[in-house]
């Protein structure tokens, strides 16, 4: 398995191409389709998993989508909200936008290419993290970063207890690589990062 990242720049969110049991990519950003489409190349991208609603992670899906001829995947109620354009809790408003209903899958709590799919509220109402336990590598999405960083929990849908529990879930995993939504990737021990957020959530 490989993965290549092309890390997020202004409020765009981090995109992950995974080669694995079938290429794909974890998110879309906001205004980096054009820069994810060159680092794919010719490769044939199978799927793209949405870890959550928000603009910053699917600005650019219907362009990836399209462009790369691949299904979008998001879960129950982040999908929902997709398809019926919810500006508010998507927060396309926060940016002046119109977020236009997209086609959206969704994406079953089971496993996705070899990796385990986890239910992770508390930034969103359904957000989700992917786990390949052999890999030991962690897909996070807003949910938990690096150095004991952790999702906001002030937005639509989020809820602090939920977060801390959902980082509780994940602290019992051995992760040793951390791909995260924002800011750097973790490339060993990413577990002591894990541990990290939770205790920093928990002092407050």
């Amino acid at each position: 398995m490989e993965v290549k990242s092309f890390l997020g720049r202004g409020y765009s969110c981090n995109v992950f191409l995974v080669e694995s049991e079938e290429n794909f990519l974890v998110d879309a950003g906001m205004g980096t389709a054009d820069r994810v489409k060159a680092g794919v190349g010719d490769l044939n991208i199978d799927s793209i998993v949405l870890t959550h609603r928000h603009i910053d992670h699917v600005g650019d899906a219907r362009k990836l989508s399209d462009e790369l001829n691949a299904s979008l995947y998001a879960a129950g109620e982040e999908a929902e909200a997709l398809r019926e354009g919810d500006d508010m809790s998507i927060l396309s408003s926060s940016f002046g936008k119109s977020f236009s209903p997209l086609e959206v899958e969704t994406l079953e709590f089971d496993t996705f290419s070899g990796f385990e799919v986890i239910l992770t509220p508390g930034h969103t109402e359904e957000s989700i993290c992917l786990y390949h336990e052999d890999e030991k590598i962690l897909f996070s999405g807003d949910t938990v970063f690096a150095n004991g960083g952790a999702g906001r929990t002030d937005l639509p849908t989020g809820d602090r207890k939920e977060l801390v529990d959902s980082i509780d879930k994940l602290n019992g995993l051995e992760v040793e690589s951390l791909y995260p939504g924002h800011m750097s990737v973790v490339e060993e021990n990413a577990g002591d990062h894990i541990e990290q957020s939770l205790k920093n959530l928990k002092m407050f």
